[in-house]
């Protein structure tokens, strides 16, 4: 019973349908994404000077806490969000979004990806410095552990909701970006639910926490009111998304990220991970027509 409590309220469109009715138009709009061709304004390439100062093999620069130093940047106009032209691009944190509604298809689509891809490309960043640092805690004897270490796995273990080491290091894994893209696009409504452009709430995380920043949902659940997380950026509701993935009821789809990289088998095992028909099913459908796959090749550039 609690598995299923917890897949159901782990799904926006949930919140979408309390809001704006957003379940009957988006399960439309999905519809419609199965069989929409996109086709983008390529930007011109850079050149070769350029393009192999972007290709540096320096490490990315990390604070003090671990975590890698980022750019934040504030989106005034679509024009602020930046097109990459080369698969290893800047660091970028967008802390707002604005609506892409009116640009044409095919650029509203680009902005939309290019604007949620570094946040993605960050938090895996993250997750796989700490994951290191888990793995080369598992071949070191407990002897040996500094004392923050034990502060270090102590506080992955609260938030990963274990006890247990290599099941740490499991959770503490990542999947492709073109999964991430596809679920931002769908259940944010390609970025025009009002929790998104509200409180970069991407993926209709609840808030259940009366002292975290938060956002109201017009509807009720039970005779209660519902609440949604407010982000200061795009990347924190990144890391959310990958902390629900991570210790949520999908122990499946963790399983799978152990034997196969591939997007189009992995997204077979996130059936319950919403509450729209066939949702595995529109998941491989829109990273095909879309042509996702190209971003899971991209990487961050410590050259900025």
């Amino acid at each position: 019973m609690m598995k299923h409590f917890f897949v159901f309220f782990a799904c926006s469109l949930t919140l979408f349908a309390l809001d704006n009715a957003y379940l009957e138009k988006i399960q439309k709009e999905a519809d419609n994404y199965n069989v929409q061709t996109v086709s983008y304004n390529v930007p011109e390439p850079l050149d070769p000077e350029s393009l192999n100062a972007q290709k540096s093999e320096l490490s990315l620069s990390v604070t003090e806490d671990n975590k890698i130093i980022t750019v934040n940047k504030k989106i005034k106009t679509p024009d602020d969000i930046k097109v990459f032209t080369s698969k290893v691009i800047e660091p970028i944190n967008y802390t707002n979004t604005i609506s892409l509604n009116k640009l044409q298809v095919s650029d509203k689509k680009q902005k939309f990806f290019h604007m949620i891809l570094p946040a993605i490309l960050i938090s895996k960043e993250n997750l796989r410095l700490k994951r290191e640092r888990v793995l080369s805690l598992i071949d070191t004897p407990k002897s040996a552990w500094a004392e923050d270490d034990y502060a270090f796995l102590e506080d992955l273990y609260k938030k990963y909701k274990t006890n247990n080491i290599k099941k740490l290091a499991n959770r503490l894994k990542t999947h492709p970006v073109s999964i991430v893209l596809a679920q931002a696009a769908i259940e944010s409504a390609w970025g025009e639910s009002r929790f998104f452009k509200e409180g970069n709430n991407i993926f209709g995380m609840w808030s259940y926490n009366k002292n975290e920043p938060r956002i109201r949902a017009k509807g009720t659940r039970n005779g209660k009111p519902v609440y949604v997380k407010k982000y200061a950026s795009i990347s924190d509701a990144i890391d959310d998304y990958f902390l629900v993935i991570g210790r949520g009821a999908y122990k499946s789809f963790r399983k799978q990220r152990n034997i196969t990289d591939n997007p189009l088998e992995l997204v077979k095992y996130l059936v319950n991970y919403c509450e729209l028909r066939n949702y595995p099913n529109k998941l491989r459908k829109f990273i095909v027509k879309n042509k996702l796959r190209r971003f899971d090749k991209f990487r961050l550039s410590s050259n900025y």
